[in-house]
């Protein structure tokens, strides 16, 4: 195997696969990449046991060669000094290797040789059973997901709930997130005519996925399996397992009526609850008080003990209902369901005392967030 590539572009993919790579596996050869190289160019991989990307270095991106290919020929490398030996290079970067695994690695006057692996021994991606198939624009699929996968569980104790469940049906992708404290959830219009089908995809998967870099025109094939998904982009295969077991059922969490609903400029009031966190540390004791005063006005109040009080007003667009609200929620969790609001004005939706409030666009139910209130 032997070829050169431009260093920045090499060197910026062996990084994000080198943040994947297992380094407490069962099997030591994937804390490596395996490099191959052939005549359209180089292929990457990297993954642990959750998950493997794959990515391809054409040999011209743009019209511009990046890539000379002079030997076919593939093997593994050890992620961690290779990626730490790429970011210390000054130019175009030459890769060879021979029958015995050892690796040449030059640039400019600099000459290196690392111990390498058998690539025959690196798992084989997996080639699975499609069962079904939908296409959509990258950048939408990449939203959804923002908007929703900051309310999966941080615990263990349901792993059902550590991972975005996706449903697919009547042309529409559902996105839903929950750790039984909150919800999140988030639906777009696809073409998806086959039956309805849904999934729950591990979280660490989908940050990954957010990671990929790709044009604002990419679009992305969901290939899904009987226990994997497939996300393909042009030169990007990201593999991942699902996650087994029954994700609740969310449908009915969402109340249909309301006690107090109030309309707020977005920017505004996530800008007064990130100032209600100031004091909390590591976000624990993140409480925050709201309570609408004179019809109008939304009173934003935090205390934290041994450090002081935070009280901040800000006038509402328009309430509804009963005008006599005063409630307490996580101060994190507010702002990261506000932060997910896209729309100029939010609407907030309070069911009574302990119930859950529904955050959402104004007039824009495709978005909808759930949040439950705590005991003071």
């Amino acid at each position: 195997m032997k070829f050169i590539i431009k260093n920045t572009l090499f060197t910026a993919i062996v990084s994000e696969l080198y943040k994947i790579c297992s380094t407490k596996s069962l099997l030591p050869i994937l804390s490596g990449i395996k490099i191959e190289a052939n005549r359209e160019g180089i292929v990457l991989t990297g993954g642990n046991s959750e998950l493997f990307i794959e990515k391809t270095i054409p040999i011209q991106i743009n019209e511009e060669t990046v890539v000379e290919v002079h030997e076919t020929g593939s093997v593994v490398v050890l992620s961690k000094h290779f990626m730490n030996l790429l970011k210390k290079l000054p130019d175009d970067i030459e890769i060879s290797s021979d029958n015995l695994q050892s690796v040449l690695i030059k640039s400019g006057d600099i000459v290196t040789r690392m111990n390498g692996l058998h690539a025959a021994d690196y798992p084989q991606l997996p080639k699975i059973e499609i069962l079904h198939s939908v296409k959509l624009n990258f950048n939408s699929l990449k939203e959804v997901i923002k908007q929703t996968i900051f309310a999966v569980s941080k615990s263990d104790a349901k792993p059902v709930l550590t991972g975005v469940k996706m449903e697919f049906g009547n042309n529409k992708l559902t996105c839903i997130a929950t750790d039984s404290h909150r919800l999140s959830r988030k639906e777009i219009e696809i073409n998806f005519t086959e039956a309805s089908h849904s999934i729950v995809v591990p979280n660490k998967s989908l940050t990954e996925l957010l990671l990929l870099k790709e044009s604002s025109f990419a679009t992305v094939q969901i290939s899904i399996g009987p226990n994997m998904i497939v996300f393909s982009t042009e030169n990007t295969n990201l593999y991942s397992v699902l996650i087994e077991g029954n994700y609740p059922n969310t449908g009915s969490l969402i109340p249909e009526g309301f006690v107090t609903e109030i309309t707020m400029d977005t920017k505004e009031l996530i800008s007064g609850i990130d100032r209600a966190c100031v004091f909390s540390e590591e976000w624990k004791h993140n409480n925050v008080h709201l309570a609408v005063i004179d019809n109008s006005i939304l009173k934003i109040t935090t205390n934290s003990v041994g450090i002081g009080t935070i009280e901040e007003h800000q006038r509402i667009s328009k309430v509804n209902g009963n005008p006599a609200m005063d409630m307490t929620f996580d101060g994190r969790f507010l702002l990261e369901a506000l932060k997910g609001i896209q729309e100029e004005q939010v609407t907030i939706s309070f069911g009574g005392m302990m119930k859950p409030a529904v955050i959402c666009p104004k007039n824009d139910n495709s978005y909808v967030q759930l949040i439950s209130p705590l005991r003071t």
